[in-house]
């Protein structure tokens, strides 16, 4: 035989002294809310996991900023997702952060590629930045790569007038610009969304 109580409502704790009720103060005690609903509910695997490493709201292009100069270290799984871990370099102009395996791209090699690799490598950090958000489910706005862009014109820039005379700086301008602006028309073409 089963027997079913009824609910009966708490019992307020006993007071050796009585208490004057005051309009302020509820004399039964309240109910405990509800907990909040499972935001995940109905949402795909990737959906979940991307509210984990969501991409931090606000400047998307001073973030990216932050990462490339190494003002701010690589998201947590970086190296789970992207499979490398990126290192910091000291140059005439700041701290940059380069991805090991990057490389100044340049069809068949013209130009001066090995000159340019560190800012290259810097921004293919940047741009692999980019997928990570991407894979993650948030990707940055477009403000990231630009300034990813705009980080690898300054670092081609300044190598260029670093340089001691007149035909090597005018040879690294005239260089610098070529590659910076192959790399912001692909940019613009892609719709500076991940590469």
């Amino acid at each position: 035989m089963i027997s079913r109580t009824e609910r009966v409502a708490p019992r307020l704790p006993l007071a050796s002294t009585p208490e004057v009720s005051t309009p302020n103060r509820p004399t039964v005690a309240e109910a405990p809310k509800p907990f909040a609903r499972d935001t995940f509910e109905g949402a795909s695997a990737v959906q979940r996991t991307a509210q984990v490493a969501a991409a931090p709201a606000g400047d998307h292009g001073k973030l990216m900023s932050e990462y490339l100069t190494g003002a701010r270290p690589p998201p947590a799984d970086f190296k789970q997702v992207m499979g490398y871990e990126p290192y910091q370099i000291q140059t005439k102009h700041g701290p940059r952060m380069q991805d090991p395996f990057g490389d100044a791209s340049a069809p068949g090699k013209i130009g001066p590629d090995k000159e340019f690799d560190p800012a290259a490598k810097t921004h293919d950090y940047g741009y692999d930045l980019l997928r990570y958000y991407a894979k993650k489910g948030t990707p940055l706005a477009p403000e990231a790569r630009k300034a990813a862009d705009a980080q690898f014109r300054k670092d081609l820039f300044d190598y260029a007038n670093d340089q001691k005379g007149f035909g090597d700086k005018w040879k690294f301008k005239t260089w610098a610009q070529i590659y910076a602006t192959a790399v912001e028309l692909n940019s613009l073409r892609q719709g500076y969304g991940p590469p």
